[in-house]
């Protein structure tokens, strides 16, 4: 060989060993970047209420609510009066010079308004705090919905890969059968069939799965990662009480109740404000006059009266809402009572389902399952019969993880409505 080829040769070498680290360089730095971290349901959770932008501005309108309280608070400023300029005499017995003036009045906040329109704006504090921590449950409570959703779609792909996979060792038995001539076209047909039929629900719950894992990604924020992945082990649900316990708790700790309770006093004090400002409002007044020859001193007091204006459509509308927020908190403890009777038996229901499907029916379906699968295999069953035990066992599979799923959304809603106290607990926590 050449000196030339040998240089060639050792170019080309070169060129290969640099090809083959850039190569293995781009593979790591890619696997670096798509890393998933895991999340668990609390971190989902704490996430959310650290970074949504929602919950974020629902803070935000909470302290908006504490600066209208500080103003209710504030004592009126004083008005200040200046005056100057020139007095001339028409009369040679008067001073020609500057005169000037100042006056100096200060409203006066009297209990009977000021002690209405604070009260009004603390209840109105009180309601938008609420309201914040209502809203913070229910994006916990949308959290937690979604990730259950994720759950759920993530177990029916599992399930649909092993149908997959399983229909698809029945085709490939079936085709060596029937090109051997053990087998009718027709059975390698129903086989092919199946695992066509699999292969679409595999895909599809692949899918889901997406859509889900957007869902999720929307309700927590987009500081979540976009390749997240969550730690999907089987979530003990909380054992609920009794009925009237969860309707005590309602009444006592729903952030929901509350809100509408503090907009109550907040309309009643609105309402004693007005008809107090019928009164008449007082203000101390001090004024000074100087001229060349004297100057004067007055202090007063300066009364308005309402004489033409008694304040009577503001009145009326005070008295208008202040019934309408009685009948709206009526109206919503009505309603959240209703929807927590519906929820709690739907939640004993769904206990039962789910309890039924997991030690009975997908039981005995599996059981069904295998003695097919065995009797196909030594001949004693055709392959229908196979296929129906496998749908069977399919579908009671899938029924469990649906309900399993209605049973974690039914305990979200119920913990929802009760404000669990952890869940607030939480929230104080991130505040």
């Amino acid at each position: 060989m050449g000196p030339n080829l040998i240089a060639v040769h050792r170019v080309i070498q070169l060129a290969l060993i640099a090809a083959v680290s850039c190569f293995s360089h781009s593979l790591c730095a890619q696997t670096q970047t798509q890393t998933k971290t895991v999340f668990t349901l609390d971190q989902l959770v704490q996430l959310a209420l650290e970074s949504n932008p929602q919950v974020m501005a629902s803070r935000d309108q909470t302290r908006a609510s504490s600066g209208q309280l500080r103003s209710a608070k504030a004592i009126p400023n004083p008005e200040f009066e200046v005056n100057t300029g020139q007095q001339r005499g028409t009369s040679g017995s008067l001073t020609t010079g500057n005169v000037s003036s100042w006056a100096v009045t200060q409203p006066l906040d009297m209990p009977y308004t000021r002690v209405p329109r604070v009260n009004a704006a603390e209840a109105s504090m009180r309601a938008a705090e609420a309201g914040r921590v209502a809203f913070e449950v229910e994006t916990i409570a949308r959290v937690r919905q979604g990730f259950y959703e994720l759950v759920r779609r993530e177990a029916e792909a599992r399930a649909a890969d092993e149908d997959m996979d399983l229909t698809k060792q029945i085709q490939n038995r079936m085709q060596l059968r029937y090109d051997v001539g053990e087998t009718a076209r027709f059975e390698l047909i129903r086989a092919q069939t199946e695992f066509l039929n699999a292969e679409i629900v595999a895909q599809a719950s692949k899918l889901r799965i997406e859509q889900a894992r957007s869902q999720l990604r929307k309700l927590v924020g987009f500081n979540l990662p976009a390749n997240f992945e969550i730690q999907a082990k089987a979530e003990k649900l909380p054992q609920l009480p009794e009925l009237k316990v969860l309707l005590t708790e309602l009444r006592n700790q729903s952030p929901e109740l509350k809100r509408a309770k503090a907009e109550v006093e907040a309309s009643e004090s609105r309402l004693s404000f007005e008809q107090n400002s019928r009164l008449p409002r007082l203000s101390v007044k001090a004024q000074q006059y100087n001229d060349p020859n004297f100057t004067d001193r007055l202090y007063g007091l300066v009364v308005s009266i309402p004489i033409w204006d008694f304040r009577s459509g503001q009145i009326t509308e005070a008295e208008s809402n202040a019934s309408r927020a009685r009948n709206q908190l009526n109206a919503q403890t009505q309603n959240l009572e209703a929807q927590l009777e519906s929820a709690y038996k739907l939640y004993e229901m769904t206990s039962f389902q789910v309890k039924t499907l997991d030690e009975k029916v997908v039981q005995l379906a599996a059981s069904a399952r295998r003695i097919a699968e065995t009797s196909y295999r030594y001949g004693e069953r055709g392959m229908l019969e196979y296929l129906d035990a496998q749908r069977t066992f399919r579908a009671a599979r899938n029924d469990l993880i649906r309900a399993r799923f209605e049973l974690a959304s039914i305990v979200n809603e119920i913990e929802r409505l009760r404000a669990s106290s952890d869940w607030v607990a939480m929230i104080e926590g991130k505040k």
